[in-house]
């Protein structure tokens, strides 16, 4: 019984190495290794793309699962192109660069191969597990219920992430073309939340776990959302507030203790 989760797995798997070393391949050839913040959304539909074609008798979830995954993917790597087009390499990589460089060309490569696109590889493998589950079963027995609730909570999320991102594309040009000199967003969505577009995000993957939870193997999707949610939570969603802290210290301090940081609620007096 194990046999199908595991062989579908692997192929996943396989798929999804030949591509993050071809985005590993390209980002050298660049000397820019953000490349790999433009394809990490587009990885998620071509391995599934491929894992299809790879496979037979997949289930209509699965091909469900898969368009879902291609419109989140669509979105966020033409929102990251603009937001890159004509700018150096990102300040992180260019940081991570400078000091992977310092031992050598060799430990460099490996080190960005490994690190960025190999690591980031795995985060996809796990979160796909929606998908991978999808391709497993054949559902004799679907409750379709589960599809309608999955649905309603991506495309809410999959919306409020979307116009979080808009609202704040809108501020930043504002800021940079000097008709708004509010130094932090505080209007719109994140007056609500201070990372609603993290909150949107989290919501998109929750949706796909709840659609193949009731597919044998179903309860291992949770582990989608759980990492999705971890991540933005426990790791980029800091790393931004520490950066927001140093350059508008009172400023952020105020916004913090009024705002939730990422379930959306009222304002705190």
């Amino acid at each position: 019984m194990l046999v199908t989760p595991l062989v579908h797995t692997l192929v996943f798997a396989g798929v999804l190495l030949v591509l993050v070393t071809g985005v590993f391949v390209i980002a050298q050839l660049r000397k820019d290794n953000s490349v790999m913040d433009i394809a990490y959304g587009p990885l998620f539909f071509l391995t599934a793309i491929g894992t299809l074609f790879f496979t037979s008798g997949v289930s209509a979830t699965a091909f469900l699962i898969t368009g879902l995954t291609g419109l989140w993917s669509i979105r966020l790597a033409l929102r990251i192109y603009r937001k890159n087009k004509g700018k150096a390499e990102d300040a992180r990589y260019a940081a991570w660069r400078q000091e992977w460089m310092r031992r050598g060309r060799s430990y460099f490569l490996w080190r960005s191969y490994a690190q960025i696109n190999l690591l980031q590889g795995l985060i996809i493998l796990l979160v796909s597990l929606p998908f991978i589950i999808a391709t497993v079963s054949t559902e004799p027995t679907y409750n379709i219920y589960f599809m309608y609730v999955g649905l309603f909570v991506y495309t809410f999320g999959l919306g409020y992430e979307a116009l979080a991102d808009y609202q704040l594309d809108v501020f930043l040009h504002g800021k940079k073309s000097g008709k708004i000199t509010e130094p932090l967003m505080k209007t719109g969505l994140f007056r609500f939340s201070r990372r609603p577009n993290y909150f949107g995000e989290t919501l998109i993957w929750w949706g796909l776990a709840i659609i193949v939870l009731p597919l044998p193997f179903g309860f291992l999707g949770i582990i989608s959302p759980i990492i999705i949610t971890y991540i933005v939570t426990k790791v980029t969603g800091p790393m931004l507030e520490n950066i927001f802290l140093e350059k508008y210290p009172e400023e952020y301090r105020a916004y913090m203790a009024a705002t939730s940081y990422f379930i959306p609620g009222p304002k705190r007096r």
